[in-house]
């Protein structure tokens, strides 16, 4: 795998991370004890974005050690399955 090609792993799979992660703990403002007449119903809250960003680095730097450990030891080595 080339740096470049790290790279561009590692940025789409903590893309679709971070949607996978920005639903959980996320309270509208319906529920809410204030909530204002005039402002969406569907707006969260509080989102606690600086937690979800970095619970979705967490998850990417593992998923992508485990993705470029196989690919150090060859693992997905397409031609080796054709041939």
């Amino acid at each position: 795998m080339s740096i470049m090609g790290g790279v561009i792993i590692y940025v789409n799979l903590w893309m679709v991370i971070l949607f996978m992660v920005l639903p959980f703990g996320i309270k509208n403002q319906v529920d809410s004890a204030n909530y204002q007449k005039g402002t969406d119903p569907g707006a969260p809250v509080e989102s606690k974005m600086k937690k979800k960003i970095l619970i979705t680095t967490l998850i990417t730097t593992v998923i992508f050690s485990l993705i470029f450990a196989a690919d150090k030891l060859d693992l997905f080595n397409i031609r080796k399955l054709l041939f």
